[in-house]
């Protein structure tokens, strides 16, 4: 009996011995082994993504990024035409930056034993940069009598309809690649941590469109520094601070 007990405990210990080398060569090589969550805020707005390890040095990760409803008011000029002449009046305007946006990442982690990263990959969806709304009871009753009225931005004027209303915004690339670095390990080592992050997306130089009409050019010649800043604006900045947590 005792012999039978001395080979059974050599067993479960030889047991133990391999199935806990083989879940280490697991968590070692970190093939799609392990699931982190991960939520966080950035310049992209509230995010949250899922991410596995592909190899110890890189990491497959997935989310989305909703930006808040933050809305700016500010008066514009109008542009329009009535009898012949040109005219200008003011109209108040909201500016929006909601929307919501995709990304699909890969992260590549060059040290073993260190939480630094380079990451690249697509953020999608999202292509409104800035939405814009406006009603003027003024221009409700210019447009009775006015041909055309337009919101200058830049060298453009968006128009407005015969109810005074105004909508159009700024667009940007639908599809647009992403390169950062940042600090932290995206599949946490223990249950939590933090990661920090920065990088660009590459959403090319924006554009002015309108949700009705056709777009026309400023009567005027326009204030050329809007027009400077939105075509030298390629690029849009991400800051991200997260916490990750795995699942398993």
């Amino acid at each position: 009996m005792k012999k039978m007990r001395f080979l059974f405990s050599l067993f479960l210990i030889a047991f133990l011995s391999i199935h806990s080398n083989k879940a280490f060569a697991q968590k070692e090589w970190g093939i799609f082994n392990s699931l982190s969550l991960g939520a966080g805020i950035s310049t992209t707005g509230i995010d949250v993504e899922l991410a596995t390890p592909i190899t110890p040095y890189f990491a497959l990760r997935g989310g989305i990024s909703a930006m808040p409803n933050i809305t700016i008011s500010t008066d514009v000029d109008v542009e329009y035409s009535e009898g012949g002449y040109d005219r200008t009046a003011t109209i108040d305007i909201k500016g929006s930056t909601k929307r919501l946006s995709g990304d699909v990442l890969l992260s590549y982690y060059p040290f073993k034993k260190n939480g630094f990263f380079l990451t690249a990959g697509t953020y999608f969806g999202g292509s409104t940069l800035v939405k814009i709304n406006g009603h003027s009871d003024d221009l409700q009753d210019i447009m009775k009598e006015a041909e055309s009225a337009g919101v200058v931005i830049g060298d453009y004027t968006i128009p407005v309809d015969k109810n005074g209303n105004v909508s159009g915004g700024l667009k940007v690339a639908n599809v647009r690649p992403y390169v950062g670095l940042g600090y932290g390990r995206i599949i946490p080592s223990k249950r939590l941590n933090f990661m920090f992050e920065m990088g660009v997306q590459f959403h090319k130089t924006p554009k002015v469109y309108t949700d009705y009409g056709d777009l026309g050019m400023a009567l005027e010649e326009a204030d050329d520094t809007f027009t400077d800043i939105i075509e030298k604006v390629t690029v849009y900045p991400v800051l991200k601070l997260r916490l990750n947590g795995r699942i398993f």
